[in-house]
């Protein structure tokens, strides 16, 4: 590999549109720059799925844990160079929103003229027809008919000094996932927080389920000593988890809220859960501030954090292959 003095970054997934005479139709310009030989060299390829939801699986402590999307999606880009022999095999990594990849297209005469995006077109075509196929059977999460954003990044990588950062880059993507981006799930604490200091029991379940279908099951369960009262956690955010914490509340159990998006304003808590907090019988605990969106990335920290902290998991209802079926499979 040559050194050359610059990279040209190419592509984005939203090219900004051209005007055209508002009686023509319109046509969609193309991110590639066309400065660039796409038909052999080293290239830095991003591709983002659809919405920018995470379908592909979770990152617990620094590992990606893919769900079964995500496991064919690296089994198609592993296999490709089977069939596309001038695709050397090099670093990706599968990400629950993204895919990254180190793309190095050998020259052969076959190769087509804009060959970067053929390739990067069976990647994306095999794995969308497999999201098809398994949406129809309703077995992982519904993000609509497309599985990825239109089109993709792409960085022309020009040195070996630059190789050998992307490929640093793509390792470390599920380790710096997590670090630096949220604090520990007790940064912002409300309640009674010796609460932690004992047994807690999971309860999770996936958004989209309605609470009148809450059926809870048993996940896994180590023994709790009969004179410790274990404390419900959960993020409380899916309407099945929001009627297990009005059933706990009812009994007089306590709960432990972990809340993605910082701790709600007094005013927005039920009076059932201000009676527990008063009593000693609540702890609210959130990484971020009060009034931050709710995203799936937080929402996958606090699960995974409360998972880990838990004696004893019960579920409702789980979506096949989303976020919180991958992490309960994936635990140690």
């Amino acid at each position: 590999m040559t050194s050359a003095p610059h990279t040209h970054r190419t592509g984005g997934l939203q090219p900004a549109p051209s005007l055209h005479s508002p009686a023509l139709p319109r046509r969609r310009v193309s991110p590639r720059n066309p400065r660039i030989n796409y038909r052999n060299g080293w290239f830095f390829v991003t591709c983002q799925v659809a919405h920018n939801k995470s379908i592909f699986g979770a990152i617990s402590g620094g590992r990606f844990l893919p769900s079964p999307l995500g496991a064919i999606v690296a089994s198609v880009w592993r296999k490709l160079p089977e069939t596309h022999p001038e695709l050397a095999p090099d670093d990706y990594v599968v990400m629950p929103n993204h895919f990254h990849a180190v793309v190095h297209i050998r020259q052969r005469d076959t190769n087509k003229l804009h060959h970067l995006g053929h390739l990067v077109g069976r990647l994306k075509g095999a794995t969308a027809h497999a999201y098809g196929a398994m949406r129809a059977e309703g077995r992982c999460p519904d993000i609509g008919p497309a599985l990825w954003q239109r089109s993709y990044w792409d960085n022309l990588v020009t040195s070996a000094a630059e190789l050998d950062a992307v490929r640093r880059y793509i390792r470390a993507n599920p380790s710096n996932w997590e670090r630096d981006r949220f604090g520990p799930c007790t940064t912002h604490v409300r309640g009674n927080t010796a609460l932690l200091g004992g047994p807690l029991i999971a309860f999770v379940a996936s958004q989209g389920h309605p609470a009148a279908d809450l059926r809870p099951r048993l996940f896994r369960r180590t023994p709790v000593p009969a004179r410790d009262t274990p404390a419900i956690i959960s993020t409380f955010t899916s309407a099945q988890e929001r009627e297990a914490l009005r059933r706990s509340l009812a009994k007089n159990r306590p709960v432990v809220w972990v809340c993605p998006c910082g701790i709600p304003p007094e005013t927005s808590l039920p009076p059932p859960l201000l009676d527990a907090l008063n009593a000693g019988r609540a702890l609210l605990v959130s990484p971020r501030s009060t009034g931050s969106p709710l995203d799936k990335k937080t929402a996958a920290w606090c699960n995974t954090w409360l998972l880990r902290h838990s004696r004893e998991i019960w579920t409702g209802t789980l979506t096949p292959g989303g976020l919180l079926e991958t992490l309960l499979h994936n635990l140690p």
